[in-house]
C-alpha cells in the first residue's frame, strides 16, 4: 500500500494568480498546532484592484494593507460585525489578491473545534457544521483579528499552516459566482471554487448562476 506523506505548503505555492491558487487549495489541509485539521472544500478568489468585490479594489487602506504584502500571509477581517473571515494573500507582493477560506471537512481535533465553536454555549454541534461557512471555519480554528498578517509559509512549525497530503480534492472542482456580493461588486464573476456535491461546503449557487447578497451567517 502506498504511504502518503504530507508536504507543508511554502511561500512559492501562494505566488500565482489567486484564481489558480484557489482551485489548487481544494483538497489541501488547514492545520493548527494543537491537532485541529480540516480539508478545504470551498474557497473564493479576490483579485485586488481588478475586483470590485475586493477590499483592495480602491488601493491600500489601513484594513486591507496586509493584502499588498508578501504572499502566504493571513488577511483576517470582521464581517458584518458578527464573525471573522480568513483569507490567504496571493500573487506577487503589491498585487493585493487573496483567497477566502469558506468551508472545510474536519478530519482531526474535532473536540477542540467543538469547544471553540460552542464558545461557552451548551449546544450540540454536528460535525458537518463545524467548518461549513467562513465564520464557522475561523471560529473552529480559533482564528481572529490577532492573527491578521500571520505567515503561513515558514518551514518550521507555527500556529497555522497548510499541507498537501497527496490525496487531491477527491472529486470535481466547479466554479460558481461568489456568495454575498451585490451586483456592482462583481456578483457575476465565477471565482468561488467548490468540491461538487460536498456535504461539507456552505450553501451557494450552482455553476453558471448568480447569487443575491446574503445576510451574515449565523454561527
Amino acid at each position: 500500500m502506498k504511504v502518503l506523506r504530507s508536504r507543508r505548503l511554502g511561500g512559492e505555492f501562494f505566488q500565482g494568480d489567486a484564481r489558480e491558487v484557489a482551485r489548487a487549495l481544494i483538497g489541501k489541509l488547514l492545520v493548527r498546532d494543537d491537532g485541529r485539521v480540516a480539508r478545504l472544500v470551498e474557497v473564493e478568489a479576490y483579485m485586488g484592484t481588478q475586483d470590485p468585490g475586493s477590499h483592495a479594489f480602491r488601493g491600500p487602506t489601513p484594513r486591507a494593507s496586509i493584502m499588498f504584502g508578501p504572499p502566504g500571509r493571513l488577511y483576517v477581517y470582521f464581517s458584518y460585525g458578527v464573525h471573522w473571515c480568513a483569507n490567504i494573500v496571493c500573487g506577487p507582493e503589491g498585487t493585493a489578491s487573496a483567497v477566502l477560506l469558506r468551508a472545510a471537512e474536519p478530519i482531526g481535533g474535532l473536540e477542540p473545534m467543538r469547544v471553540a465553536r460552542r464558545n461557552g454555549r451548551a449546544v450540540d454541534l454536528p460535525v458537518r457544521d463545524l467548518c461549513r461557512g467562513p465564520g464557522r471555519l475561523t471560529q473552529a480554528f480559533g482564528i481572529n483579528g490577532a492573527h491578521n498578517g500571520l505567515d503561513l509559509s515558514p518551514a518550521d512549525r507555527a500556529l497555522l499552516w497548510l499541507e498537501d497530503d497527496g490525496r487531491g480534492p477527491g472529486g470535481e472542482i466547479v466554479a460558481t459566482a461568489r456568495v454575498g456580493l451585490a451586483n456592482e461588486r462583481g456578483a457575476e464573476l465565477p471565482w468561488r471554487y467548490v468540491l461538487l456535491g460536498s456535504p461539507w461546503a456552505s450553501p451557494g449557487p450552482a455553476p453558471g448562476t448568480r447569487v443575491p447578497s446574503a445576510p451574515p451567517q449565523r454561527l
